[in-house]
């Protein structure tokens, strides 16, 4: 999380330190986004996972997804096709006790053209993966 943070703020620095560069990142666009839970019950644990399903397009070459699985940051490559669009479901997170407890999860995702990239900050509304 602290290398995330030191990342984004080092992105947002440089571009008001240096306001004369060309900084024309890729589109990314989204057209669908859902955030929501599944359980499966094995042995006695009840794993719990958190999908995000995203439906989009870009200009870039490549779009990555983060994602924290068992507490390790991650990035997640989607599929585009010919026309650079995209329409995947990710498991952003899973943990071994699934409880009733609401909470927000949230992630990035980033179009890379090159080393140019743009950054999208996604965040779920309150899920619990037991009801």
């Amino acid at each position: 999380m602290k290398k995330l943070f030191i990342f984004l703020l080092f992105l947002v620095l440089s571009i008001f330190l240096f306001p004369g560069c060309d900084y024309s990142g890729p589109d990314l666009l989204l057209s669908y986004v859902e955030w929501y839970t599944t359980t499966e019950k094995i042995g006695e644990l009840t794993f719990g996972y958190v999908h995000l399903q995203l439906t989009g397009s870009t200009t870039g070459d490549a779009v990555t997804v983060t994602t924290y699985g068992d507490g390790v940051i991650g990035e997640f490559e989607l599929e585009l096709n010919q026309e650079k669009k995209f329409s995947q479901d990710i498991v952003i997170k899973f943990t071994h006790e699934a409880d009733n407890i609401e909470r927000n999860y949230s992630t990035i995702l980033t179009a890379y053209n090159g080393d140019i990239t743009t950054i999208i900050s996604l965040e779920s509304e309150a899920l619990a993966f037991l009801k």
